[in-house]
């Protein structure tokens, strides 16, 4: 059985990438698929570009557009044409300091400090995405 590749000519793969559809805000479809050697698992970086190109105040040179960053996410479905993008960023994880007082005296010399790291992250929504965003391989 051959794949897409085999039965057509390869496809140079140009990033970026661009969403084409926002699933929701923790999902996107972009235009690059199995048909461009896109993986399972791979990183993407979602942005936008700025509105006015940055120059640079010493030379006056042009150094290009911003890339606004939107966030960062992983491939979990992967279409001929199209993939779908979740996205890998978490909360920060959640951490708990306790001072606790020696028992055996009334001041607070020799306290003890115990800390608490909440294992459980819970999953960050891309930054306002909107088809059109570009998305390039990290």
């Amino acid at each position: 059985m051959s794949t897409p590749l085999e039965d057509d000519e390869m496809i140079t793969v140009v990033f970026p990438a661009a969403v084409v559809h926002v699933i929701d805000p923790f999902k996107l479809a972009i235009n690059r698929g199995s048909h461009h050697s896109i993986r399972m698992g791979q990183r993407f970086l979602v942005y936008k570009l700025s509105d006015q190109d940055i120059m640079d105040p010493t030379t006056g040179e042009s150094l290009g557009r911003l890339e606004i960053v939107k966030g960062t996410g992983k491939v979990t479905h992967i279409q001929e044409k199209m993939s779908t993008i979740e996205s890998d960023r978490k909360t920060p994880a959640q951490k708990t300091v306790i001072r606790k007082r020696n028992p055996l005296s009334s001041a607070w010399f020799g306290e003890q400090e115990e800390e608490r790291v909440s294992p459980t992250q819970d999953p960050l929504p891309f930054e306002d995405p909107v088809v059109g965003d570009q998305a390039k391989p990290v």
